[in-house]
C-alpha cells in the first residue's frame, strides 16, 4: 500500500490548485481560460514544494531533501559544471539534427531572432523545464525507486512523463511516435540523472537546451525548407516537434544505447537516497 500516497498527493494538490485560481475571476472576469490554467499550474506547483520538505522528512526518512532530489547547492562550481554538461550534450544532439537536415538540403537559411524570443527561452528553461525536473525526475523517480526498485522505476516514471504530454488535439498516427519519443527521452534524462550520480543539474541542462534552442529554431532562427519531408520535424504535418520524428526517435535510441554502459557503473546511485531494494537493479 505504499503507492498509495504516491497516487494522492497530485491527485490532492492539482484539484486544489484548480479551485483557488478561480478566485481570480473576482479580479478578472474576463481572464481567458488557458490563463486560469496556467495559473492554476503554477499555484498547484508552490504547493508541491512546500509540502515536499514534509514529504521527505517522513516519507523518505530524510532531512536533506533537495539533497535527495539531486538539488545539492552545497558545492555550486560543481552543480554548474553539471548542468553546463547536460546543456553541452543538448547543444550536440541539436546539431546533429541540424547538420542532418543541411545536408539534405532542407534548410533554406538562418535568421535573427528578437531578444524577447531569446528572454521566453531562458523563461522556458528556468521556469517550466525546472519544475518539470523537479517533479519527474525528482520527486516521481525517487517514489518509483523506493516503490518498484531502479530499473522498473525508470520506466514506470518514463511511461508517466510520456503519459504526462497526452495531446488529444492530434491523431492516433501523430500520437503514438509522439508519445514513444517522450518515452525515450524520459529514459535518456533518467540515464542521465544517474550517470550524474543522482544530481539533477545535468537533467535540467539537457532537458532544458534541447527545449530553448528548438524554441528558438522554431521562432525563425532556422527557416526551414518546404521541402522538408514532415517525419523528419515531427509526427505529423500539424506538429513541428522533433521528439516524436523519425530522426529524434533514432537520435535518442542511440543516446541510451551509449548511456547503458555507463548507467551500468553507476545506476545504482540514484536509489540510495531513499531506502530501496537493490535487488536486480542492473539491466
Amino acid at each position: 500500500m505504499q503507492w498509495i500516497p504516491t497516487l494522492t498527493l497530485f491527485l490532492f494538490l492539482y484539484p486544489a490548485g484548480w479551485i483557488i485560481s478561480r478566485f481570480v475571476y473576482l479580479f478578472d472576469p474576463d481572464i481567458s481560460s488557458n490563463n486560469l490554467s496556467i495559473i492554476g499550474t503554477i499555484i498547484s506547483f508552490i504547493m508541491f514544494l512546500a509540502v515536499l520538505p514534509s514529504w521527505g522528512n517522513i516519507r523518505w526518512k530524510t532531512n536533506s531533501l533537495w539533497l535527495s532530489i539531486g538539488l545539492d547547492v552545497n558545492n555550486k562550481l560543481k552543480a554548474l559544471k553539471t548542468f553546463f554538461n547536460g546543456f553541452i550534450f543538448s547543444v550536440f544532439l541539436i546539431f546533429i539534427l541540424f547538420m542532418f537536415c543541411f545536408l539534405c538540403g532542407w534548410i533554406d537559411r538562418l535568421d535573427y531572432v528578437k531578444f524577447t524570443e531569446v528572454l521566453n527561452a531562458i523563461l522556458l528553461i528556468v521556469g517550466i523545464v525546472f519544475a518539470e525536473e523537479i517533479v519527474f525526475r525528482g520527486w516521481l523517480m525517487e517514489e518509483m525507486a523506493l516503490l518498484f526498485g531502479v530499473r522498473r522505476g525508470i520506466i514506470l516514471q518514463s511511461t508517466i512523463f510520456s503519459l504526462a504530454h497526452f495531446r488529444s488535439d492530434i491523431g492516433l498516427l501523430a500520437l503514438i511516435p509522439f508519445l514513444t519519443g517522450l518515452f525515450l527521452f524520459g529514459l535518456v534524462l533518467n540515464l542521465r540523472r544517474t550517470i550524474d550520480r543522482g544530481s539533477l543539474w545535468g537533467c535540467i541542462g539537457l532537458h532544458g537546451g534541447l527545449v530553448g534552442i528548438w524554441y528558438l529554431f522554431d521562432s525563425g532562427m532556422v527557416i526551414f525548407s518546404i521541402d522538408t519531408p514532415y517525419f523528419v520535424l515531427g509526427p505529423s504535418r500539424n506538429m513541428v516537434n522533433p521528439v516524436g520524428s523519425v530522426i529524434g526517435i533514432t537520435i535518442l535510441l542511440f543516446t541510451l544505447f551509449f548511456q547503458r554502459r555507463l548507467f551500468a557503473r553507476t545506476g545504482r546511485f540514484l536509489a540510495s537516497t531513499v531506502n530501496a531494494s537493490f535487488k536486480d537493479e542492473i539491466p
